[in-house]
């Protein structure tokens, strides 16, 4: 092969594929090799995605194989079916969490608990997955702490590399109004905590702010409460909210990774969010916003009354979360970032 080639292989889920079409829009970082883009769609069985989805993944790899001089594979759910092709080529796997980080997690989700032995046979699957693979990239320390404590993968075989945003996309707007505007983002308004800050908001704000909430869920508006329900992920529409509303919230009860906290840092908005998942090491505590535990209503009202209060410690915590995000979370430099750890491992 005159040229290398790498095959990403990306699940288009939720998040996933922000990371991906931002991935598209800087590949020209990849300097070493050209990337191969492999889309794999969502697809709703009855059959685990760890099943379908790696299937899937591996019919589109099958007739790509011998054209590509290494492999890239977001996120591992798409990798159990696969695993004889890492030996034939190098390869990278990546995620917002393994399958032990989300465990936890599986309920809220609309997931059955897995009994013991199913995790047990479930974690021998992926040790042995990840024991053929060259390296591994993690969305968070969080993650990569899995890979290192639960699957017995080397520290240094494992980089630590946030998805990124598009920067440029995001910036503070007109925050000129009578009352603070506290914004919420998430499809799944009970997952994401949607029901606990409209609970604290009846009790607590109504009348002093007004609550904003981007869902899919089917919640009517009520004075002070604003549904926006059509709105799409990477929409001007939900950049406008972004730039116009005063701080962020999201106190979600499972969550690996959280794009929304990332694009709210880059629209200078003071986040509120919960300690779950990697979304500690987005939110600087005291600096960029507030963390609070999961289902904790009074550390929630307590943190939303400290910046609904303040307005000019609200304008501090926004301003530092831009700077912020430019120095971890810039879309392009990040994807330069990966791109140079895979050439490193194939």
């Amino acid at each position: 092969m005159s040229e290398r080639t790498i095959a990403y292989v990306m699940e288009q889920t939720l998040g996933s594929v922000t990371h991906y079409l931002n991935l598209r829009r800087h590949e020209s970082a990849s300097q070493r090799s050209r990337p191969r883009w492999i889309p794999i769609e969502y697809l709703a069985a009855r059959a685990p995605w760890t099943v379908t989805g790696s299937l899937r993944a591996r019919r589109a790899l099958r007739p790509v194989l011998d054209e590509v001089s290494g492999i890239f594979m977001h996120t591992t759910a798409l990798a159990p079916l696969s695993i004889d092709y890492f030996v034939k080529r190098p390869t990278v796997l990546s995620c917002d969490g393994t399958p032990l980080n989300k465990r936890g997690m599986r309920e809220m989700y609309g997931l059955k608990p897995e009994g013991p032995l199913a995790e047990s046979a479930k974690r021998r699957v992926y040790r042995e997955v990840f024991a053929r693979a060259r390296g591994f990239v993690a969305w968070s320390e969080w993650a990569k702490q899995s890979f290192v404590s639960d699957y017995g993968c080397r520290e240094q075989d494992v980089a630590v590399i946030p998805p990124g945003i598009d920067l440029d996309q995001f910036s503070a707007g007109d925050r000129d109004h009578e009352l603070p505007r506290m914004l919420f983002v998430g499809g799944d308004f009970v997952r994401k905590g949607g029901d606990l800050l409209l609970s604290v908001f009846r009790q607590r704000f109504r009348g002093r702010a007004e609550l904003l909430l981007a869902t899919r869920a089917d919640i009517p508006e009520e004075p002070g409460v604003r549904v926006f329900r059509d709105l799409k992920a990477n929409s001007q529409a939900l950049r406008d909210l972004y730039a116009t509303s005063d701080l962020f919230v999201l106190p979600t009860r499972a969550d690996c990774y959280s794009l929304v906290c990332m694009e709210a840092l880059a629209s200078s908005l003071p986040l509120v969010a919960t300690r779950v998942g990697g979304i500690p090491e987005i939110v600087l505590e005291g600096q960029t916003g507030h963390l609070i535990d999961a289902d904790d209503a009074e550390a929630l009202g307590t943190a939303l009354e400290s910046l609904i209060t303040q307005p000019a410690v609200r304008r501090r915590m926004g301003e530092q979360g831009r700077v912020d995000a430019v120095r971890r979370f810039d879309a392009q430099d990040n994807a330069r970032r990966l791109f140079e750890f895979v050439d490193s491992r194939c």
